[in-house]
């Protein structure tokens, strides 16, 4: 943080102006209003944690904070003078609410470095593993109040593996800091992007769709593509989108994580996602009781299968999620009639002497 490092220039520290022990100028404010902006979600657990040593939750840190600068202020008031942040905060934790035992104030430099360093990887810059898992936790809860889409990405390099196990590991972190230069290129000004793990990375696009996501990704894919054209290094994406695709954090990740490993079973650089698929079957004389669905679908199982039957149409319906590759399915008729679909044109061997249904969805 470009801001810590000017405050410091100019013998402030963070602490005590967040506390009140210092009223800095108008230019210092603001410079500490950006460090806690760009902080985030961890601000107050890293203050806590480098007055007592001890970690709390966001949540808790805020409540405590709260807390202490209460008692900082009646504690003054008697003495009649400021007794500082770092007193109170030991007074409060060791004698009035007894949450600590031994603590243990850590220097000024390296509050600053965790500030610095807690939220992103110290490599290429991007936010780390777990603040980009707790955006993406975020994500979900706000997104889920304003009832809007967002779309997730898994990103991973194609030709990674091989240049780092042939050139080595300095080559590898080079295209890594390449890579996160080339993302904060391509991407909007409030995209989220984080370093997942390895060369593993993760992307929100908050109040996104799909469809909007598709021209998003392809531009990235296509610029990481034209930059990284000398090292033979490409771009494989597998997208999801909330909530039509899972509506929970973990489940995005699973998803895209299977989407993503689609993408390579296809070769990589390209761009994976579910495909909204319709499968229907009509039957008027008898009348079925039943229909199901069975085929070798992504996530497939018995619940998933059962079709609904529409009164307007006289037809029986399934909604699919699919990524790309071909499908072999049958229709279930009241749990013993097998069928298969008489309105696809490309029928397989079912492995059982008989035929399938054969679904093809494209990766594009």
């Amino acid at each position: 943080m470009d801001e810590l490092e000017e405050l410091e220039k100019q013998g402030y520290r963070l602490i005590d102006i967040v506390s009140g022990d210092v009223q800095p100028k108008k230019e210092i404010q603001y410079l500490v209003d950006k460090v806690v902006e760009k902080k985030g979600s961890n601000f107050y657990s890293d203050l806590l944690y480098n007055l007592t040593s001890e970690r709390f939750s966001e949540d808790k840190s805020r409540v405590l904070w709260q807390e202490i600068l209460r008692h900082k202020y009646l504690i003054s008031e008697r003495l009649g003078r400021n007794i500082g942040i770092r007193v109170a905060t030991l007074d409060y934790f060791e004698n009035l609410k007894k949450l600590i035992k031994a603590p243990m104030i850590i220097p000024e430099t390296q509050f600053a470095r965790t500030l610095k360093f807690s939220t992103t990887d110290p490599l290429t810059g991007l936010l780390n593993r777990r603040v980009i898992l707790e955006e993406l936790a975020e994500a979900v809860q706000e997104h889920e109040t304003k009832k809007m889409k967002f779309c997730m990405l898994m990103m991973d390099l194609d030709g990674f593996k091989k240049l780092n196990d042939t050139q080595g590991h300095q080559i590898g972190d080079l295209i890594l800091q390449e890579v996160a230069q080339i993302l904060r290129e391509s991407t909007r000004e409030n995209d989220i992007i984080g370093r997942y793990g390895g060369d593993e990375i993760i992307g929100i696009l908050p109040d996104t769709d799909k469809d909007e996501s598709k021209s998003i990704t392809s531009r990235i894919r296509q610029h990481m593509e034209e930059e990284l054209k000398e090292v033979k290094i490409t771009l494989s994406i597998g997208m999801v989108e909330y909530p039509s695709d899972a509506d929970a954090d973990e489940e995005l990740i699973s998803l895209a994580d299977e989407a993503l490993y689609r993408a390579k079973l296809f070769g990589g650089n390209v761009i994976s996602y579910f495909h909204p698929i319709m499968l229907t079957y009509r039957q008027d004389d008898p009348q079925p009781k039943e229909v199901s669905c069975v085929g070798n679908f992504n996530r497939w199982n018995t619940k998933q299968g059962k079709m609904g039957y529409d009164g307007n149409t006289c037809e029986w319906k399934i909604s699919l999620n699919l990524l790309a590759g071909q499908y072999k399915y049958k229709f279930l008729i009241d749990g013993s009639k097998w069928i298969v679909d008489t309105e696809v044109t490309e029928y397989g061997d079912d492995g059982f002497g008989g035929k399938c249904s054969l679904l093809t969805v494209k990766m594009e």
